[in-house]
C-alpha cells in the first residue's frame, strides 16, 4: 500500500507497457484498442516469460527456429533422427536407435511409448542453460538451447547433484550447535 511508483501506476493504468513501462504509442491509448505492450518486441518478450497455455510449445518453436533441433552439446540432430524414426515401422525403430547410439529410456513403458508412438519430445528439448532453480526461470531466448533427451537427462542429473548439495550445505551451515551443549556438567564435589 503506497508504494507504488509513477511506472506502476502508469502501467497499472493501462498507459504505459507492462514489459518495459515505457509510455504506449497513441494509438494504442485510442477507446477500443487493447494494447498492453510498446512494440512487438516487448510482446514477445512478455508473452514467452509470463507462460501460460501454450508458452512451452512457444518456447519450443522459438528455439527450433534458432538450432533446428540440433543438440548444443553432442550436436546431434535430434529432429531428423526424429523425423526418419517416426518414418519407420515400429518394428524397425529399435534396431534404428541403437545404430544412432540413442540412449534409451530406461522404463519399459517409455520405451514402448517411443517405439509405438514417438514424439518430438522424445528427441529433443528446450532447456534452461542456467537452470530455473537456479534463477534462470525469468530469462529469455538467450538462456535457452537444444538438447537431446540423452544430454538434457544428464544436465538434470547433474542440476539435482548440485542441487542436494547446495541443500545439504545450506542445512549444514544453518545449524550451528556447540558440541558441549549436549553433555551435562557435573558439579564438582564442594570442599566443605
Amino acid at each position: 500500500a503506497g508504494n507504488a511508483t509513477d511506472s506502476d501506476r502508469r502501467v497499472l493504468n493501462g498507459e504505459a507497457c507492462i514489459w518495459c513501462a515505457t509510455s504506449l504509442p497513441d494509438v494504442a491509448l485510442r477507446k477500443g484498442v487493447e494494447s498492453y505492450y510498446c512494440s512487438q518486441e516487448c510482446a514477445e518478450k512478455g508473452r514467452l516469460r509470463r507462460g501460460g497455455m501454450y508458452s512451452s510449445t512457444r518456447v519450443r518453436s522459438q528455439v527450433f527456429t534458432l538450432e533446428n533441433g540440433i543438440c548444443q552439446i553432442c550436436r546431434v540432430d535430434a529432429n531428423a533422427l526424429f523425423l526418419r524414426i517416426s518414418a519407420l515401422q515400429p518394428a524397425e525403430r529399435l534396431s534404428a536407435l541403437m545404430n544412432a547410439n540413442w540412449t534409451l529410456p530406461k522404463s519399459s513403458k517409455a520405451l514402448q511409448n517411443l517405439l509405438q508412438n514417438p514424439k518430438e519430445g522424445d528427441f529433443w528439448q528446450a532447456d534452461h542453460i542456467k537452470a530455473v532453480a537456479e534463477g534462470g526461470g525469468s530469462c529469455g531466448l538467450e538462456n535457452l538451447r537444444t538438447l537431446c533427451t540423452p544430454c538434457h537427462q544428464v544436465e538434470t542429473e547433474r542440476l539435482r547433484c548440485r542441487l542436494k548439495i547446495r541443500n545439504a550445505s545450506d542445512v549444514g551451515s544453518s545449524i550451528k550447535v556447540d558440541i558441549r551443549s549436549h553433555f551435562k556438567r557435573r558439579k564438582k564435589p564442594s570442599a566443605d
